[in-house]
């Protein structure tokens, strides 16, 4: 009887680590699929931005708070190029450049540029016109 628990135990921790291939990807994207795939799998986006050839949907993932953003799925001209995945609603079968297991770390602000650095803001000096500009033109004459 013994043995029969031992050998059920394992069976039930070597499917519970099966690899990606034997679990579910069914609501999965991958690299070049195509936005409407996206959408069918992961339905509408909570914010779609479009900027030459890039198509950015970001995705509600219920962590956005506690760590900043939202998934995001990254197409070029019309194709999955990359996505950012937290929830575990989203799966996403491409290397993402940015893993799960990678932990956000606090990067501290730099130092302000010298005022001589090439691209420094030290101030804004508005100068006045040389003439004052003419009054408009009197509706009424």
């Amino acid at each position: 009887m013994r043995c029969r628990s031992l050998l059920f135990a394992a069976c039930a921790t070597l499917l519970g680590t099966a690899p990606l291939a034997a679990q579910d990807t069914t609501a999965a994207i991958r690299p070049g699929m195509t936005e409407t795939d996206v959408r069918a799998r992961w339905g509408d986006p909570a914010i779609v931005r479009r900027l030459n050839d890039w198509t950015y949907l970001f995705y509600r993932n219920g962590m956005e708070r506690q760590i900043g953003y939202y998934d995001t799925v990254f197409l070029q001209n019309g194709q999955v190029m990359d996505a950012i995945v937290r929830s575990p609603e989203h799966q996403y079968l491409g290397q993402s450049s940015s893993p799960a297991d990678r932990a956000p770390v606090f990067t501290p602000p730099s130092q302000p540029p010298a005022a001589n650095a090439p691209g420094a803001v030290i101030g804004v000096h508005v100068n006045p016109p040389a003439t004052p500009p003419a009054p408009p033109p009197d509706p009424e004459a």
